[in-house]
């Protein structure tokens, strides 16, 4: 089975790598992370990140690092962002099968978590954006293997490494990247009836984790002492309880109802058989029972913390794979033939879609991306009808991971076509290069942030605050004013008039969304510019 998986990652690895420069990065969250990563690469400084010159402090680094590893590689583009995004997806599929193994002690379950974990929508949500979610799952899930290694085999040097990836999950997003696999580790004693064992190995490596963890936050407070208030209150307590400061406040039901739609169809599959087999699945193994308590635990404390966001209840999702995998092999044949037509279903809609993108003008198409991946849809969709009668595990399991394939071509091919339906400022950049080329030397962006505007262009960003939050940034740290250069409130007047003055200079262009124009007191500056034109979602004034 591990040979089979390992030849289906590589054919996903190559199909995850097709096209991956080709679309924009996606605001806000992914051409943050990027832009970040790009200044980290300039500057050369690697202790205090940078957002448009402005120190950045709100996340731990490492997703920085990785990305900038990635600059470093294959340079500063759209590719080099995502291609550590792409090895740490590999790396979660296949740690779930060796984490199967050791809970299961049986390939074949481990192999269907695996393939379960790659059919869930979710999954493909965190391989197409770059943020921490998906390189802290990856740690999370190294955790878990290391620990259950450790306890087969008895080696000190798991249980240290074991201490140390627990320092990097919190590098990557604090103690929230602690909780599950604590929480998993800590299920599991309590269903085993282990007791707590302290050893030296223990002591050591617990100080190796404090190292590792705090490595940064040490340095960054030691350099600025009142920066231990702004981790502690805001980023932490606030970020929990208050989450409405950021604009991420949701209401407790939000993952309730989220969850099974980013899980479908085999949430729904595993739901239904679930419920029907509570008390059999609950008393089959301790490992069921531990698997069920994470899941849940984890689905009520992401429900109770304010601050909620699509992907922050990626790392439930494993758990929930596992326990696919368990209740998939007591399917009766009737249930998988009924399972397997909600696949059918859904390769049938994404054919119509395919077919109907090419008649449909709002949408633009590669016409030969899109007849390629309808071969590919029509001919797994036959081959699983007509060639493979047998209707089995393995069957529902590759029309999921099939189906997953042609999703990750067809969200690569309209990502690259539609740039504005992912957010992406790209084409809008390459369109402000072509028409201005050397001669741009500032851009003005009016009432909205754009990480990637500065990513595209290689020139002054001058981000325009009026009425949207998006534009507000946290200055506290700030050890002079230049960053001034780059930033203006309208509700200063002496903002006011600096904004004003910018119209009579050189090179400047002037952008703004158009369903946010500026305010009527202030469109007559518009009138110093002899080009308007609208291009996505913004009106360009050079």
């Amino acid at each position: 089975m591990q040979t089979k998986l390992l030849k289906f990652l590589l054919l996903f690895f190559i199909v995850f790598n097709i096209g991956l420069g080709s679309f924009g990065l996606a605001e806000t969250s992914e051409a943050r992370y990027a832009q970040i990563s790009k200044e980290m690469v300039i500057s050369g400084d690697y202790l205090r990140p940078t957002l448009l010159g402005i120190e950045h402090l709100h996340k731990p680094p490492l997703t920085y690092y990785i990305t900038s590893l990635g600059y470093t590689v294959f340079g500063i583009n759209e590719y080099g962002a995502r291609f550590f995004l792409g090895i740490s997806i590999i790396l979660q599929i296949y740690l779930i099968f060796r984490i199967g193994v050791l809970l299961f002690k049986d390939e074949k379950l481990a192999y269907a978590s695996a393939l379960i974990y790659i059919s869930f929508p979710l999954m493909l949500i965190a391989a197409r954006n770059l943020t921490t979610d998906a390189y802290l799952v990856t740690f999370i899930l190294w955790i878990v293997f290391l620990w259950l290694t450790y306890k087969k085999s008895n080696k000190p040097l798991f249980l240290y490494a074991f201490f140390a990836v627990l320092g990097l999950a919190f590098l990557t997003k604090g103690p929230v990247g602690l909780i599950p696999p604590l929480l998993f580790i800590g299920c599991w004693k309590y269903f085993n009836k282990e007791k707590r064992h302290f050893s030296f190995h223990v002591l050591l490596g617990t100080l190796l984790m404090l190292v590792i963890s705090a490595s940064w936050f040490l340095a960054i407070i030691l350099d600025d002492p009142k920066v231990w208030d702004y981790f502690i209150q805001e980023q932490i307590i606030n970020r929990a309880t208050h989450a409405e400061q950021f604009h991420r406040s949701q209401p407790f039901w939000y993952y309730l109802i989220l969850a099974p739609a980013l899980g479908l169809p085999w949430l729904i599959f595993i739901i239904i058989d679930f419920g029907k087999k509570l008390k059999e699945t609950w008393n089959e193994s301790n490992v069921t029972k531990v698997l069920i308590t994470t899941s849940s635990i984890l689905l009520i404390l992401f429900s109770l913390f304010s601050s909620k966001l699509i992907l922050y209840i990626l790392p439930i999702f494993p758990f929930i794979a596992f326990l696919g995998s368990v209740l998939l092999y007591k399917f009766s044949e009737k249930q998988i033939k009924w399972f397997s037509r909600s696949y059918y279903i859904l390769f049938a809609i994404l054919i119509l879609a395919l077919i109907g993108s090419i008649f449909y003008p709002e949408i633009e198409v590669d016409l030969l991306q899109t007849l390629f991946i309808l071969v590919l849809a029509i001919g797994l969709l036959i081959y699983f009808l007509k060639i493979t009668k047998k209707n089995d595990a393995s069957k529902l399991l590759h029309l999921g991971a099939g189906f997953t394939i042609c999703l990750l071509l067809l969200h690569t091919s309209f990502a690259s076509n539609n740039p504005n339906s992912i957010h992406s400022f790209k084409t809008t950049a390459e369109f402000i290069k072509q028409v201005k080329g050397q001669k741009l030397n500032s851009l003005i962006i009016y009432d909205d942030f754009l990480p990637s505007a500065k990513f595209y262009l290689n020139s002054d960003i001058i981000s325009v605050e009026d009425n949207n939050y998006r534009t507000i940034r946290d200055t506290r740290f700030e050890n002079d004013t230049l960053y001034k250069k780059h930033l203006i409130d309208l509700k200063d007047s002496k903002d006011l008039e600096r904004f004003k003055q910018l119209f009579a200079k050189e090179g400047m262009v002037y952008i703004e969304r158009k369903k946010s124009p500026i305010n009527d007191s202030l469109s007559y500056l518009l009138e110093t510019f002899t080009h308007k034109i609208e291009k996505d979602s913004w009106v360009i004034y050079y």
